[in-house]
This record gives C-alpha cells, structure tokens and sequence, in this order.
C-alpha cells in the first residue's frame, strides 16, 4: 500500500474511534497504526464522513527511521486527502515516499521539507509550498513550490529553482522533470554548471535536460 496513504489513515486514526461529530475531541497519547507510532496532544475526527483534524504539532514514526512532523494537519481520510501545515517534514528510509514515479530502482532514504504539504492520493498529485527542500544521496532541490502528478510521473518546480546532483547544478525560475525518463527543461534565466564549464540561456529559451533520471 502507498506509504503516503497510510501515513493519511494512522494520522486520521491517532485516537481510536475519533470524536464523532459535534463531541469534544478526545485528548491523545501515544498510538500505534499501520506500522506508525503517532505523537499529538489532540485530534478531531468525524467518523461518518471521514474528516479529520490535528490542531497542534505531532510527531509520527516508523520502526524503519521515517518520520513524518508538522504543526498541523486537516484531511479526510476516506477521500485519501491531508494537508500538512507548518514546518512540514517527510522523511521516508526507503526513498520512495510510495509513489509510482519512484519504484523502479534502489533509493537513498529522502527527505521532504516544506511550509504545507497537499497530499491527494486518490488523484496521485502531490502539493508543496514555500521553502521546498529535498535531499536524497548527492541530489537537493530547492524552490518555492513543487507539484507532482503520480500518474504523468511530472514534477513541477517554480521559484528560485536550484537543483544540485554531485558536481552539477541547475538555477532557474522553473523547471519541470519526468521522474521515469530523466527528461526535464528548465526556463527563466536557466543556468546549468557541471564539471569543466557552464551553459547560461535567459528567458524565453530553455534548458533541455535529458537523463539520467534524479534517484
């Protein structure tokens, strides 16, 4: 099962049973779902039509080191939605975050950090905004927001896009990338580095990148 949608129904089940509708939320502990361990103060669930709320910071873990923090969250767990708000941070041991676009060979364990974080498992499109940051083995990515579609296997980065994978680097103001292919372009005053030279081509001409493909 796709890890980011278990991690949606531990985080919506952190209390057994929730609050029902219009009752008090329950206060929590400490619980364990689906191979997570959830930390939080307090959640509020509806139990009939699948919504869910965590109005204070929670901490969840994995017995594999993932780790899964933000301040807040709101989602529903049968429609396979959450978003994560505030100092977000995604860390999956295996990589893959349970994603299609990243089943096909080994991975470093990766790490997802954002201001919110729109996860939307039901369409596979996946939403980070504000100070998005992600490093696994020698590759980082930085920009403002990041949108991938699970199923086209795009990723879509905007806003001071700064990409570095060993001794390469990328700078733009957008840049989108086939997770499968390898294939990607890069627009607005795109600059590539890369050992023994760079490439510099201002808007409207961009950088075409193809392969290999960012583990």
């Amino acid at each position: 099962m796709n890890a980011l949608r278990i991690a949606i129904a531990a985080l919506a089940l952190a209390v057994f049973g929730g609050s029902l509708a219009g009752a008090a939320p329950k206060k929590a502990a400490t619980t364990t779902i689906g191979g997570w361990t959830i930390q939080t103060a307090e959640t509020d669930m509806n139990l009939q039509t699948g919504s869910f709320a965590v109005p204070h910071p929670f901490t969840m873990t994995r017995l594999d080191g993932s780790t899964v923090n933000a301040d807040r969250a709101v989602g529903n767990y049968k429609k396979k939605q959450a978003v994560l708000y505030g100092h977000v941070s995604v860390h999956d041991a295996n990589g893959t975050f349970g994603l299609h676009s990243a089943q096909a060979a080994h991975h470093d364990p990766a790490t997802l950090s954002a201001d919110t974080l729109k996860i939307d498992d039901a369409s596979h499109l996946y939403d980070a905004d504000g100070n998005v940051h992600y490093v696994q083995g020698q590759t980082t990515a930085d920009a403002q927001t990041a949108h991938l579609n699970d199923v086209t296997h795009r990723l879509d980065l905007s806003g001071k896009v700064h990409v570095v994978q060993g001794e390469r680097t990328l700078d733009a103001q957008t840049a989108t990338y086939n997770t499968v292919t390898g294939d990607g372009e890069a627009d607005g005053n795109a600059m590539m580095t890369f050992p023994g030279g760079n490439v510099s081509i201002a808007t409207p001409k961009p950088i075409i990148i193809h392969g290999p493909k960012i583990p």
